[in-house]
Formats: C-alpha cells, sequence, structure tokens
C-alpha cells in the first residue's frame, strides 16, 4: 500500500510545481480515495479547513492570503473524481512499465465465487524491478461461462494482453490448488505463453 501511494504522490509532485492549488487537489483526492469516501467529500474539507484557519493561522501575516489559497482550490465533486481517476491511471501506467521493463514475470491466480455466485479471478504479477521484487495487482476479472482450466487461461490471456504484457516473460504461474488450476487442465497454462 505504501509503494501505491508513494507511486501516487509523484503526479501530486508535478503540479506542485506548476500549480499549489491543484497539488493540494490531488492530495486531497488521494486521501479521499485511500480513505474510501465519496467524492463529495472534498467540498467538506474545503469548509473544515477554512474553518480551522483562524485558530492555526490567526498570528500570521499572510492569514488572508492562505484563506484565499484555500478557498481556490479546486474539491468539487467532479474534480475530486477526475483527480482519482488520473491518479489510478498514472498508477496504472507506472505498473506497465515497471512490468515491461521486468526481466521475468511470475503469476498468481485465485479463483472465486463472489456473494453474487459469480466466478472471480484475480491476477496477481511478481516481478523484480531494479532491487526491488514487487507484486502487484493486476486485474479481477470475472469468469462469465466456466470457471475451466481454458477459461481460465483464456481470462488470465485476455487480461495481460490488454495491459499490453509480454507472455514470454512469464517464468511461472501459482495458484492455489483448485481442482480446475492443476492436473490436466495446468496444460492449459501452458498454452499461455505459445499464442
Amino acid at each position: 500500500m505504501k509503494d501505491r501511494n508513494k507511486q501516487s504522490t509523484s503526479i501530486i509532485k508535478y503540479a506542485s510545481k506548476n500549480c499549489p492549488t491543484s497539488a493540494a487537489s490531488y492530495s486531497a483526492a488521494n486521501a479521499t480515495a485511500r480513505h474510501s469516501k465519496h467524492f463529495q467529500e472534498g467540498e467538506f474539507l474545503k469548509e473544515a479547513w477554512l474553518a480551522c484557519v483562524s485558530s492555526l493561522f490567526d498570528d500570521f501575516d499572510n492569514k488572508d492570503k492562505i484563506i484565499q489559497r484555500i478557498k481556490d482550490v479546486p474539491l468539487s465533486r467532479n474534480t475530486i473524481k477526475d483527480r482519482i481517476l488520473k491518479l489510478a491511471e498514472n498508477v496504472t501506467d507506472q505498473q506497465k512499465n515497471d512490468i515491461n521493463s521486468a526481466p521475468f514475470i511470475s503469476l498468481c491466480l485465485d479463483e472465486s465465487i463472489d456473494i453474487t455466485k459469480s466466478a472471480r479471478l484475480a491476477v496477481f504479477a511478481r516481478y523484480w524491478v531494479g532491487n526491488i521484487i514487487k507484486e502487484e495487482l493486476i486485474e479481477i476479472t470475472s469468469l462469465l461461462t466456466a470457471t475451466k482450466g481454458t477459461n481460465i487461461c483464456t481470462a488470465v490471456k485476455n487480461s495481460l494482453v490488454e495491459k499490453v504484457i509480454d507472455l514470454k516473460k512469464i517464468v511461472s504461474v501459482t495458484t492455489d490448488g483448485a481442482p480446475n488450476m492443476v492436473g490436466k487442465k495446468m496444460v492449459s497454462f501452458l498454452h499461455l505463453k505459445q499464442t
């Protein structure tokens, strides 16, 4: 989680060079997403900040400038939503770059049935970047037809192709040992690299 937060702060640092109110807006959006708050919480944050100004900055000479800066921070529901989407896109792009720069990739697959009786497949990748071994969630995808090995293989392949991940870099696949993931069905994973 710390790594994700570090990744999302790179766009905030970029924004802070150009406009401090935009950087503050990205920081608020990042906190909103991390704490699973509603998008409209941004306006509440601004109201709370303004309520605290008189207590925190009463003895500051530039108190009026601080108040104006807070008022200028864009924190509408749509702005927060857009900022969160941009942060997520930035993290995804960094993840793609890291995975594609890795010499090898190991996959971990976990299939389960959710509360709505829908089959879901979680695809994780473990890879090496620099001196760091990372383990990242690539995708959680629905298995629409069945949970057979070939369906799982197709779903994994589609997820990796969609993320532009080179299938030839896969050196191992780890599963939870469920019958549809091992034994004869495991042959379908061998097709993953061949196609």
